[in-house]
């Protein structure tokens, strides 16, 4: 096996969007266990803005290559045991990464990451599935553990995580009070059933109160700081609150993670209501069962068309630098997706 020339995006350092530069390389050929990917598409996340200005907890150096999921087609590999059915050269393959990588035209990765897409699923819709419905699908089954019909409130619903998990709480009959920004948020928000509470105008705690007087079976959570003290009053017995992200601020979100981290613990000391930590890279690696199955059931659904992977705009590789920076201007909405020529 050759080695394959290629380009990856480097940040260079941590700063702003102009630290991310292309880089040539060579990739080696795998070692046993690994497979060569040429890389289709990418999907970006918030949390690749936040490693790149030094702001993520799990990506504490640079230089590094940004991004968590990946769509790739098989190049070569190496086997180190029994070949799985599926696993050939060009076979299509959805990667949800435990670590960046992602923003790159070909990589090398361990198989079991790789999880085959469905014949006629488009590469763009599958690079928008790992990260946010493997969250939602973690929150709402693995930590929420919702009854069928119960009610649930989804903070930021309007964003990647909170429209997966107002898709698949539709599919189990939940009723779902979702905050987000007025902004086009309501009518999207009920095409799933979810009623909109506009954060900036309404106090959450109060419309959920009148609406739901016995409480909420879960709230799920990713901005942290008193919205977890508003939010677990709102639980009914036995509830439980998922924090599975925390806001901080510019230059400290790592410490203000650490910080919501610590009370989400300190909450679980209250009784008759739980809380729960989901951290889906770290689930990703210690669970290789539950990330394989839970993928490749996310990716059969969008084949079939029973969830909605949203594509805001589909850029090239090399413009990753202008696409963050449009991100930070809040002129780009919707999942973005980088695609390798």
């Amino acid at each position: 096996m050759n080695e394959i020339p290629y380009r990856r995006i480097v940040a260079t350092r941590f700063g702003g969007p102009e630290v991310l530069e292309p880089v040539e390389a060579t990739l080696p050929a795998p070692p046993p266990g690994y497979a060569r990917l040429k890389v289709l598409a990418v999907g970006v996340g918030f949390t690749d803005l936040m490693a790149r200005s030094g702001d993520y907890l799990l990506q504490r150096k640079a230089p590094f290559t940004p991004g968590y999921e990946l769509v790739g087609e098989v190049t070569d590999f190496v086997l180190d045991g029994p070949r799985p059915q599926w696993l050939r050269e060009g076979a299509r393959v959805a990667v949800a990464l435990t670590r960046m990588a992602a923003y790159t035209e070909y990589v090398s990765l361990p198989m079991w990451q790789l999880v085959p897409l469905p014949e006629g699923l488009d590469p763009l819709t599958a690079a928008a599935v790992p990260l946010d419905w493997l969250t939602a699908l973690s929150v709402l089954e693995t930590h929420g553990r919702v009854p069928a019909g119960g009610a649930v409130l989804i903070h930021g619903a309007s964003g990647g995580v909170g429209r997966a998990l107002s898709r698949l709480g539709e599919l189990r009959g939940l009723r779902m009070y979702g905050t987000a920004s007025a902004a086009g948020s309501e009518e999207r928000l009920a095409r799933h059933g979810v009623t909109f509470i506009d954060y900036r105008r309404q106090d959450f705690e109060a419309v959920v109160r009148d609406r739901e007087p016995g409480g909420v079976q879960a709230v799920f959570d990713h901005i942290g700081g008193v919205n977890l003290t508003k939010g677990h009053r709102l639980l009914a017995p036995g509830g439980v609150l998922v924090s599975y992200a925390f806001s901080g601020r510019p230059g400290r979100m790592a410490a203000d993670t650490v910080r919501g981290a610590m009370r989400v613990k300190l909450m679980n000391l209250r009784p008759g209501r739980r809380t729960a930590l989901s951290m889906v890279p770290h689930e990703i690696r210690s669970d290789h069962a539950w990330y394989r199955g839970s993928l490749e059931r996310l990716l059969d659904m969008a084949d079939r068309g029973v969830i909605d992977p949203e594509i805001g705009t589909v850029h090239p590789l090399m413009k990753a630098a202008d696409v963050h920076a449009a991100l930070e201007r809040r002129e780009i909405t919707g999942k973005v997706i980088l695609t390798v020529d």
